[in-house]
């Protein structure tokens, strides 16, 4: 949250371009900047657009969406960590981070879904 300004998560979320919004998911140290209902939102919203979108007859690039889905799924799956766990600050307990999380989902469902290699998915990473 920001001084003298109001923030908006979905906002955030939906209405920047697709780079912009991956590198906000991706940041890390911020467990408490989007919640699960601006993300939820958003996955599906995106998810849905994205299902229209390749199927049609348009030439549009799939590659934004893929990694954008995929690290709203991954943000999800790491603020259901941070709830569960709380915030770790100690060595074992630094990987719970959902920017991270964010990164290991978008590197996931990109490979999933084009059928990567793992070679190509851990340079991705």
């Amino acid at each position: 949250k920001y001084s003298n300004q109001t923030f908006n998560e979905a906002a955030a979320l939906l209405a920047e371009n697709g780079k912009r919004g991956i590198m906000y998911l991706f940041k890390r140290g911020t467990h408490e900047e989007f919640g699960f209902t601006s993300l939820f939102t958003a996955l599906a919203f995106y998810f849905l657009l994205s299902c229209w979108t390749a199927g049609s007859a348009v030439a549009s690039g799939l590659v934004i969406p893929m990694l954008y889905t995929g690290a709203l799924y991954g943000r999800i799956v790491g603020l259901i960590l941070v709830s569960i766990f709380g915030v770790q600050t100690n060595e074992q307990g630094a990987w719970i981070d959902p920017g991270l999380f964010a990164a290991v989902g978008a590197a996931s469902f990109f490979s999933g879904v084009s059928r990567l290699t793992i070679s190509l998915t851990v340079i991705m990473v």
